[in-house]
Order: structure tokens, then C-alpha cells, then sequence
């Protein structure tokens, strides 16, 4: 059959050109396990682990075997709605890592005692949604000021790093590295040379973001702003940045070398706001500035990277940024008069 098949694709000849060696089936088996390692981020992997983790102290504890089954997925449900609301999503790493092992863990998931018991576990542990508030222009006046006065490396870098997530609409993870350094991923971290300034705009690439998940990169512009201008801040920034750290590769790096943390971005964002602010707090605020201003949602929508059914969700979660387009609206209603008020009579 092969040598019908290889005939009728052009002959041996051909294969014999186009073929690429062969490998070994045991490399090839360490590759697919290499990939699939691969096909979710570290953060991702992380939280997974921790659901599965769960799940198994749940069966030892209680002297269950690990198989999956309705009985015993209802039962865990209803052993972690005592004390978390999260037990629903451990089952998704629950599934990641037992799925192979028990191929009927999805059938078993969608059975109607787990669902129901699910359902049950959701209403009564109905926790209401703490959403943080939007960073407002004045905050970055603030922090602005508190940089100019302080005349500090790592507090022109922050001021910096904000103003890129406002105007942006930057996810904070963006531009700064998660805590443990096992997470850390060099493809994402945005590099210096990417930066570049033209006709009184600023733009560098980005490497990733979650509605990129193959690394395709997005270019982010800026344009001048009055408020915490971020073409000015950048090139502030590099100045001093250069000058410190020379040739190092990433955009973003701290006075002593470090790249910036969440926990190094936390502290210094709390010093000043309260916890009603969080560090989603500046993509909001962008969000809800650009609404401001008029944009539609399709404009925000493209600027803040968000996919379609993010956006929708987005939206209904934060009904400030519909608010403020609405009001936008309306003030241009109110300032420029419509045709029919001002045809004469």
C-alpha cells in the first residue's frame, strides 16, 4: 500500500528527496511529552497542580480511591464548598492530570448528581464579586508627582510602567514578572530594543498576551498624553535606564538589576491607594478613559487586546466603561447643536 501511495505521489525518487530523516520512536515519544508539557502556560500548570493536589488529599483523607466517579466528584464538591468557592475550577486541573489515566472523567463530570451538586455548591457559597475599582488620571498625577519629588530610579520606573498600562490598557502581568522565578518566561518579557520613537510617538512590541497564545507579538502605540504622558515617561525612563544597565536586554528592569515583580509593583501601588484598586485597576481606568473620550467599543476593544468574548464579558462586569461612552455622547449631544434646532423656522 505504501509504495502504491508513494507511485502515485511522484515516486520513490521524490520521497527519497523530500523525507527528512528519521528519529527514533523514544525521542519521538519524549518530544510529544515535551510539547503537551508546553501547550499551557507555567501559571496555568500551576494553578492545575494545585486543584489535582486537592483533590488527591481529599481521597486520602477520607479513604476514597482516585477514580473520578459521580459519588465520589459530588462528594468533593460538597467537601470543599464548606470552606472555598473554588472547588468547581480545581476539577478542571483534577481533569488535566487524571484524564489519562481515567478517560471517562468528562462523562463522569457531566453527570447530573455532579452538576446538581455543583449548582447547589454555587448558590450557597454565593460570594459576591469584588470588583476593583478603575485608576483615574489623578491617580496618575499622583504617583507622577511622587516620582518627580523622590527623583528615584525604581519610582520613575513605576510611574512608567503605570502610565504603559493605562493608555495601553495593559493586563499589570504584562509588564511585570510574577513572584516566583519558576514562573518567569523570557519569550514574554518585552525587550529594549523593540522600543522605538517617532514623530512624537512611542512603540514597542509585545511579545504576548492571553489572546495570543502562540507568540505572534502585537506592536503597542503610544500617542501624547496631558496626563502622566507616556511617550515622555519612556523616554525619561530609557535615558536613565540605559545609562544604568547598558545593553541588558529587557525593557523594564529595577535600579539593582531585578526585573519588576508583583510584589515589587503591590508595594508601591499600595502606598498610595487603598485595596478598592488592585492591579487591574489600570486597565479598567484605560478602558474607562477611552470611553470617555467617545471611542467605541470596537476601538476600546482593539486597543486593550481583549477577544470578542472577553470583551462581552468585560463589559457586563464593568458597566462604567458603557457609562462614561453614554456620557461621552451625551456631552457632544449637548454641545453641538442638532440640525433640526438650528434650521430656521
Amino acid at each position: 500500500m505504501e509504495g502504491v501511495l508513494l507511485n502515485a505521489l511522484g515516486g520513490p525518487e521524490t520521497f527519497s528527496k523530500l523525507a527528512r530523516p528519521p528519529m527514533p520512536l523514544s525521542v519521538l515519544d519524549e518530544r510529544v511529552y515535551f510539547l503537551q508539557a508546553n501547550a499551557i502556560e507555567k501559571s496555568t500548570s500551576s494553578g492545575y497542580a494545585t486543584g489535582a493536589r486537592d483533590y488527591i488529599k481529599f481521597c486520602l483523607s477520607h479513604g476514597i480511591a482516585l477514580d473520578p466517579t459521580p459519588d465520589t466528584l459530588a462528594r468533593y464538591i460538597a467537601f470543599t464548598s464548606k470552606f472555598i468557592a473554588s472547588g468547581p475550577k480545581y476539577l478542571t486541573g483534577v481533569r488535566h492530570f487524571l484524564k489519562d489515566l481515567y478517560p471517562d472523567f468528562d462523562t463522569h463530570r457531566s453527570h447530573p448528581l455532579v452538576t446538581a451538586t455543583i449548582r447547589g455548591s454555587k448558590k450557597i457559597r454565593g460570594d459576591p464579586v469584588k470588583r476593583k475599582l478603575p485608576l483615574r488620571l489623578c491617580h496618575l498625577e499622583t504617583f507622577l508627582r511622587v516620582a518627580q519629588n523622590s527623583r528615584s530610579y525604581d519610582d520613575l520606573l513605576f510611574i512608567t510602567i503605570l502610565s504603559c498600562c493605562f493608555y495601553a490598557c495593559h493586563r499589570s502581568g504584562e509588564l511585570i514578572q510574577k513572584n516566583s522565578a519558576k514562573l518567569a518566561d523570557w519569550r514574554k518579557i518585552i525587550k529594549r530594543g523593540s522600543l522605538t520613537f517617532e514623530q512624537g510617538r512611542a512603540q514597542y512590541h509585545l511579545p504576548y498576551h492571553k489572546a495570543d497564545p502562540f507568540y505572534r507579538g502585537t506592536d503597542i502605540l503610544f500617542t501624547t498624553q496631558e496626563t502622566a504622558d507616556p511617550v515622555s515617561l519612556l523616554r525619561e525612563y530609557t535615558v536613565l535606564r540605559d545609562r544604568h544597565h547598558g545593553a541588558r536586554a529587557a525593557l523594564f528592569i529595577r535600579e539593582d538589576g531585578r526585573h519588576p515583580s508583583r510584589a515589587w509593583f503591590d508595594s508601591k501601588f499600595f502606598s498610595i491607594l487603598g485595596h478598592d484598586y488592585g492591579g487591574h485597576s489600570p486597565r479598567a481606568g484605560g478602558a474607562t478613559f477611552f470611553a470617555s473620550l467617545g471611542l467605541s467599543e470596537d476601538v476600546i476593544q482593539a486597543i486593550g487586546r481583549w477577544s470578542s468574548r472577553a470583551w462581552k464579558i468585560y463589559i457586563r462586569d464593568n458597566p462604567s466603561v458603557r457609562a462614561e461612552q453614554q456620557l461621552a455622547t451625551l456631552r457632544a449631544r449637548l454641545m453641538i447643536p442638532s440640525h433640526s434646532s438650528s434650521a430656521p423656522r
